[in-house]
């Protein structure tokens, strides 16, 4: 993908709050006349592809805001609060589908759209304070579990690594970008995860992903328990 700072808003003629239906529809009618097949020149079909394909991804959509109300800052010298390392979903939309959420939500509620759980996760110890590191507890399992990258997608295997409340482990045959917000579901847990971590040994991928939601069963053995 080409690395510069133009203006992908600009270069698909769309407004940077555009819903996703706005923004795939502009690129579409704009290829349709700039691709080298149609007469239209390459270089500008080399930058509406690469404009979309960072406008059509959340998370590399969200990560080029920041980097856009950085500059916009700089210039005009005001500071801004560091970009986390790994952004997340709003607090107030579903961590997987971004439906907004209903106005109580318990240990048990799910989204009304996907059906991902939507309690965030708290990490706490027995006296409600949050828990050391070292004492939250960590699991290794081998048993399967499926994985969605997208609400609307297929359910894709993964053999299980390690659990946490905080963190989860897979392998996987398919690779994942960082920050791609996925579902993984198991036989005593349902979470809603943000990939920090991918790597490849021959044909299978270690992911690492950041807790944002989950509904843990009760207590069942290898797996930790909502109220661990």
């Amino acid at each position: 993908m080409t690395t510069n700072r133009r203006n992908h808003y600009r270069l698909l003629h769309v407004q940077p709050d555009a819903p996703a239906a706005v923004i795939k529809a502009a690129y579409r009618a704009l290829i349709a006349t700039r691709h080298p097949d149609v007469g239209g020149n390459e270089y500008e079909a080399v930058l509406l592809n690469d404009a979309y394909a960072v406008l059509s991804d959340p998370a590399k959509r969200a990560a080029y805001d920041a980097r856009r109300a950085a500059r916009t800052a700089s210039r005009h010298g005001t500071a801004q609060p560091a970009a986390s390392a790994h952004p997340t979903p709003p607090a107030h939309v579903c961590p997987m589908c971004h439906l907004g959420l209903p106005s109580h939500v318990d240990r048990n509620t799910r989204c009304a759209r996907c059906h991902a759980p939507l309690a965030p996760v708290r990490v706490t110890g027995s006296r409600g304070k949050p828990m050391d590191r070292r004492g939250i507890p960590r699991v290794s399992k081998s048993d399967w579990a499926i994985m969605y990258v997208d609400w609307r997608s297929d359910a894709i295997d993964v053999r299980m690594r390690d659990l946490s409340l905080d963190g989860i482990s897979v392998y996987s045959g398919l690779e994942l970008p960082l920050h791609r917000v996925v579902r993984i579901v198991g036989q005593s847990f349902d979470v809603v995860a943000t990939a920090v971590g991918c790597r490849r040994l021959d044909a299978v991928f270690t992911v690492h992903a950041s807790l944002a939601s989950a509904l843990f069963a009760e207590s069942t053995g290898g797996f930790v328990s909502a109220t661990a």
